[in-house]
């Protein structure tokens, strides 16, 4: 996948060779600056480029201010402008806190808090079928997924493919370092399928419509597109699945869990549907516990309209 994202840099004009690799030069400026300074200072660089970000970027402001105006219709402009505000600086602290995650991990996470997560998979592993993670880019993910690794020896996880093949490259070899496996979501399943009967942990990110075979699933009781293959795999294979998220508490985060999923007869199309509602249910619950952990700007109902929002 690295080799086919490498010869589609090369046909690319030259400029845009040269914005991408201004921007891993950049990614490698930024981690390095964040390392050094001290945390509230950090902060509060983090949450000015995400305020900044958005203002410049008015299609992703749009964007989500027709996303809170669907899940949330009951609050009134002044309100969603004020959860949106949140939500800036929720992402922005989060952001601060990925880009430490080295230094988290060697002082062996003292912020983040676990609220029974390592020990409810650790019992169902005892089952011998392997887990599978249902989490959504809630919160600190990036810190979810290096915790739980950690705790765990080892976590699979399922992941996109940032296309700029340097800064891809340095994203996945850092996840890499924190004990993370990552396993592109546009290959097969088998390395999938493999880490399960090994009695492994897998975690996948269900909340955005991504290039992949889905069906329309309500979310926040509008159709959504949600892949497919997360709840084949889950039906064929029967693995628990055992929603999970992590949120902002105080100076720290918090881990927690739901109950694990109920898993419907067969594997037809209908027990597909009926899963993935469930799952859509698990991180609907999650985002209403806090709706500034998530990330709104993102077209997760796939109808992105351009809509009027604040300029």
């Amino acid at each position: 996948m690295h080799g086919h994202s490498h010869l589609q840099g090369q046909n690319l004009p030259l400029w845009r060779r040269w914005r991408r690799q201004g921007y891993y030069l950049l990614t490698l400026a930024t981690l390095a600056g964040m390392s050094r300074l001290p945390e509230r200072w950090g902060q509060g660089i983090c949450v000015g480029l995400a305020r900044l970000a958005l203002r410049a970027r008015s299609r992703e402001r749009r964007q989500a201010w027709h996303n809170l105006g669907l899940a949330f219709p009951h609050l009134s402009p002044s309100e969603r402008h004020r959860l949106l505000a949140k939500a800036l600086e929720t992402l922005g602290r989060n952001l601060y806190d990925m880009l430490v995650l080295d230094r988290q991990a060697r002082r062996d996470f003292p912020e983040v808090a676990d609220a029974g997560v390592i020990a409810s998979i650790s019992k169902l592993r005892a089952h011998g079928r392997g887990v599978l993670i249902l989490t959504g880019h809630l919160g600190c993910w990036e810190l979810l997924g290096a915790y739980l690794a950690a705790r765990l020896q080892g976590l699979a996880v399922i992941t996109g493919t940032v296309h700029n093949a340097p800064v891809d490259r340095l994203l996945q070899e850092r996840r890499v370092r924190l004990g993370l496996r990552p396993m592109p979501r546009e290959s097969d399943l088998r390395p999938v399928v493999r880490t399960l009967r090994r009695g492994g942990v897998v975690a996948v990110l269900l909340d955005q419509n991504t290039r992949v075979q889905n069906v329309a699933v309500p979310f926040f009781g509008r159709p959504a597109p949600t892949p497919v293959g997360f709840a084949r795999l889950a039906l064929r294979y029967r693995v628990p699945v055992l929603p999970v998220a992590i949120g902002r508490v105080a100076a720290g985060h918090r881990i927690s869990h739901l109950s694990p999923l109920p898993l419907p007869a067969g594997e037809g199309p209908a027990a597909v549907q009926l899963f993935l509602q469930r799952c859509n249910e698990a991180l609907e619950q999650f985002i209403r516990r806090n709706p500034a952990e998530w990330v709104w700007f993102h077209d997760r109902w796939g109808d992105s309209t351009g809509s009027a929002g604040p300029r």
